[in-house]
């Protein structure tokens, strides 16, 4: 049995394609602090239940995903899952603290069987949550319910963590109390170049799906999208300088044989000053490295003024591969009431440059936002069909489900005027658009699913998002108590785009 001050787990469900970074990140910093951490990925565990028992995984990745369970009687099954996930974590590890890591909504499930298990097991173990997965989710049932405080209040758990989790965590195992612990103020961090960097020596890294690793430039957002609430949380945008990215990048590769990276960052292009900064450091290096950096990340759509030609070719040598992009819709004026500050035109200079630049990109898009007319989707259809000649770079486009109105974003600030919540943050209505029901922005999204695919475009985590979109549509169903007609999309997928 191992002895340490904090072990840190990553819960369920989460994708294996690679480490996430927050528990390294915290084990870096824990150490940095003389205090013993080991972290431990219960994901990898999970993925393998799917080739050894394929009902059985099904069954516990629904729960934890969605929290259904179409046979009550199967729960037993999901509880025994869990308990021995918890058995095997307590005769490996002996902490002081056990930290889960919630990395979304959908490990929401999880954590708290989890937790609940590990509280009979070994009540003298203190328990706590953090991620970004603490907030609530959208499909609750009661949307005023604070997930964490009543795991809290029902003693399921000790702590939880909000905000930057370095110092709370640091604060949390010297004294057991701090900024960012139990919902009390954090401040957020301002020099990102002197953080230790993420300790990965406990994870087999060759064991994920992709070769990559996980890498912070910045922190923030530099854009205030009214869907969003990054800016809540982070009131500064905030970012490293290129010599440390650079350094972490090429030490960090040369330790684990890993040389491409995936920036964590709202905006890998936020400040074009730290980004030039950061791309020709990189791009220095790379011209007499053995072994070259690569990188994706998410960017900002600008235009040849503000990201010149030169910019893009020292992007191409610092090693771009993928940028995904936040392009929402292909509608100027649904783009301008989410203030994405990008024009049509910027979007086709873009284009035009990551076209001769060979650097690869995913499209981010929303369907069905509250001001989203019938010609509004219609034009995203028809600006994915302009873009067809640069689909050799377009590697993939994620749909979403269907938005959201979460609490913390400027959407949520219309609650009582212009936006209607009926029962859930999926189910809202919009007073300036009422032909925009929930059915209706299903339709769209699955009409849009379907032309994209006949365009050739590969359509990225399509089938969990088509899942979620049936399981909401059940959901309505029994909301409105009534009867209401299977989805049908031909009337607008026969409707011309061009």
């Amino acid at each position: 049995m191992i002895d340490c001050d904090m072990l840190i787990v990553t819960a369920p469900w989460t994708n294996t394609r690679r480490p996430l970074m927050a528990p390294a990140a915290l084990k870096g910093v824990i150490e940095q602090h003389n205090f013993t951490c080991r972290t431990y990925d219960i994901n990898l565990d999970f993925v393998k239940l799917e080739d050894t028992d394929p009902e059985k995984f099904e069954l516990c990745k629904n729960y934890f995903a969605f929290g259904t369970i179409v046979d009550k009687n199967n729960l037993p099954i999901v509880q025994n899952y869990v308990e021995d996930i918890a058995k095997f974590i307590l005769a490996k590890y002996n902490p002081k603290y056990l930290a889960v890591s919630v990395f979304s909504y959908q490990c929401q499930n999880f954590s708290e069987m989890f937790s609940e298990c590990i509280r009979k097991m070994n009540p003298d173990i203190k328990l706590v949550l953090g991620g970004q997965g603490l907030s609530t989710n959208g499909i609750s049932k009661d949307r005023e319910e604070i997930w964490v405080e009543r795991l809290k209040k029902a003693n399921v758990i000790d702590h939880y963590i909000v905000g930057e989790g370095e110092v709370a965590i640091v604060n949390l195992l010297k004294e057991g109390k701090g900024p960012g612990i139990d919902n009390k103020e954090w401040e957020q961090q301002r020099d990102l170049d002197n953080i230790a960097w993420p300790n990965y020596s406990d994870y087999d890294l060759d064991a994920y799906n992709e070769k990559s690793m996980v890498i912070t430039g910045s922190r923030g957002c530099v854009r205030k999208c009214t869907f969003c609430d990054i800016t809540k949380h982070w009131k500064k945008f905030t970012f490293r300088s290129g010599e440390s990215i650079a350094n972490e990048m090429f030490d960090q590769s040369e330790k684990h044989k890993k040389y491409d990276f995936q920036f964590s960052d709202s905006l890998v292009n936020g400040s074009m000053k730290a980004y030039r900064d950061f791309v020709r450091t990189v791009a220095e290096r790379n011209r007499t490295a053995k072994n070259k950096i690569t990188w994706s990340g998410q960017f900002i759509v600008r235009g040849i003024k503000s990201m010149t030609e030169d910019d893009w070719k020292w992007t191409k040598e610092s090693g771009a591969k993928n940028l995904s992009l936040g392009v929402e819709s292909g509608s100027e004026a649904v783009r301008d009431h989410m203030k994405k500050q990008f024009s049509n035109q910027d979007m086709d200079e873009f284009m035009e440059q990551a076209h001769i630049n060979n650097v690869g990109l995913t499209f981010m898009m929303i369907v069905g936002y509250p001001t989203e007319t019938h010609e509004d989707f219609m034009e995203t259809l028809r600006m994915f069909k302009k873009y067809k000649k640069y689909k050799n770079i377009i590697e993939g486009v994620i749909l979403g489900s269907t938005l959201a109105i979460l609490p913390g974003t400027p959407l949520a600030e219309q609650y009582g005027e212009d936006i209607t919540l009926n029962d859930g943050e999926n189910f809202w209505t919009y007073r300036h658009n009422k032909s925009l029901t929930f059915q209706e922005r299903i339709k769209r999204r699955i009409i849009a699913g379907e032309e994209l695919k006949k365009m050739g475009y590969i359509l990225g985590a399509n089938d969990l998002q088509i899942r979620l979109l049936h399981f909401l549509w059940e959901i309505y169903k029994k909301k409105q108590k009534q009867n209401i007609v299977d989805l049908n999309t031909s009337n607008v997928s026969n409707q011309k785009y061009s």
